[in-house]
């Protein structure tokens, strides 16, 4: 088993090394779909331990506002590794992933993966035209725009290898 992350140092070193070997190893392009599978479970671990370290910065800065955060009523580490197995899962769908705190949101040709995503604990939400996971849920009933969600809690985008589609860089969760 190959270690495919382990020398990335940002996000956009692991976006840039996903890339190249989504394209050496995807099915479509003569690759094997088990090391494909690999691959996008690696990038999936790699973004959810960063998911935890963001997540323990703006955890610690908050403290030391005499805030508190999401993070003090849920262990991160559970948290993560869930964001990691639903992050992988969907990849493997071939559909794209926005992971906004610590929410997924996931959008492309949702339809035929309905029952999957439901299976997986995704919820649909009409006004924003795209399936949520809440790994932590919020008790904030304010209505609000992927914009203002973005602004809120930032966020990064992961394309499946399956789409044709160039994603947007990733912006890192803020500290």
């Amino acid at each position: 088993m190959y270690h495919y992350f382990t020398d990335c140092q940002s996000l956009e070193e692991a976006k840039s090394l996903y890339k190249k070997l989504a394209r050496q190893h995807h099915p479509d392009l003569g690759g094997d779909t088990r090391t494909m599978q690999e691959i996008n479970a690696q990038y999936a671990t790699f973004q959810a331990n960063f998911v935890r370290t963001s997540e323990r910065a703006r955890q610690q800065q908050a403290h030391a506002e005499g805030k508190k955060t999401a993070a003090d009523y849920h262990d991160l580490d559970e948290v993560t590794e869930t964001l990691r197995v639903k992050i992988e899962a969907v990849l493997n769908m071939g559909l794209d992933v926005e992971l906004c705190g610590l929410w997924l949101w996931v959008t492309g040709d949702t339809k035929p993966h309905k029952e999957e995503l439901k299976a997986l604990g995704f919820r649909w939400s009409p006004h924003k035209t795209a399936w949520y996971y809440p790994a932590v849920p919020s008790f904030n009933r304010i209505p609000r725009s992927m914009d203002d969600i973005r602004q809120m809690h930032g966020s990064m985008k992961f394309v499946s290898p399956n789409r044709d589609e160039e994603s947007p860089n990733p912006q890192p969760l803020p500290a």
